[in-house]
């Protein structure tokens, strides 16, 4: 079995100028991890003393009922976003497919598909707020997503599916330019099976779950070239150049 290294080894392993500067980079994804957490047990903590206060107040009647099964919804709703970053941020594949829902039978959730995912919230620890602000205009109304006729989803869309709340995950495609029509495509290591489009030299190939991806063309004389494609929010169809 091939021996684990952290980042932190990884990172000491180099020299010079390259390794300080990914120390560095290092060093601050750490801290945005570590403010996250604390802001998340802030937000708990919260959360629960104005549950606690209102339940306080449930016997003054039918007003503060109603209050208290409207403060009761949004709290159930805050607290699942926050369980949803927890797991991401810890890399917890199997709280993922719990909260995730997903119509597509041919995306499967596991700790390949997912990991993906946990590499980009790496990369880009400030995705979390994004994500926060993504959740505000669903909540405010002021971001409708109408699955079919609408091109930019959320990254997740968050509803109510059988009394709880889940998030569905946006699903992405790639339209992978290469230089020779006969060339096939790996992805994150992975070979993947294609789609012709009008274009030979253009192939498609997904769907797949937000995340930081490695798309390979292999030539048939076994040359190769890759591209990275990030996909979290924005456009459904993404299009990949690989012929440079």
């Amino acid at each position: 079995m091939k021996p684990h290294t952290s980042e932190p080894d990884m990172i000491q392993g180099g020299s010079g100028q390259d390794g300080a500067a990914a120390m560095a980079r290092y060093e601050k994804r750490q801290q945005a991890r570590v403010l996250s957490r604390e802001k998340r047990k802030k937000q708990y903590r919260f959360i629960g003393w104005l549950l606690f206060a209102f339940a306080v107040l449930w016997g003054m009647g039918a007003l503060i009922w109603s209050g208290y099964g409207a403060l009761k919804t949004t709290a159930g709703r805050e607290i699942a976003i926050m369980r949803l970053k927890g797991a991401i941020e810890d890399r917890n594949a199997a709280a993922l497919q719990v909260m995730l829902r997903v119509t597509d039978e041919t995306v499967p959730l596991n700790d390949q598909t997912l990991t993906p995912l946990f590499a980009y919230f790496d990369q880009h620890p400030e995705a979390y707020k994004m994500l926060d602000e993504e959740f505000a205009r669903q909540s405010e109304g002021k971001q409708v997503y109408i699955k079919g006729l609408t091109s930019h989803p959320p990254v997740f869309t968050i509803h109510v599916f059988e009394n709880r709340y889940v998030f569905e995950p946006a699903l992405y495609f790639i339209h992978a330019r290469v230089a020779d029509s006969e060339a096939t495509l790996v992805v994150n290591g992975v070979k993947v099976k294609e789609e012709e489009t009008k274009d030979p030299f253009v192939k498609k190939i997904g769907p797949y779950l937000p995340g930081a991806y490695t798309v390979t063309a292999v030539h048939p004389d076994g040359k190769k070239k890759t591209a990275r494609v990030e996909l979290f929010g924005g456009a459904r169809v993404r299009e990949v150049d690989i012929t440079k």
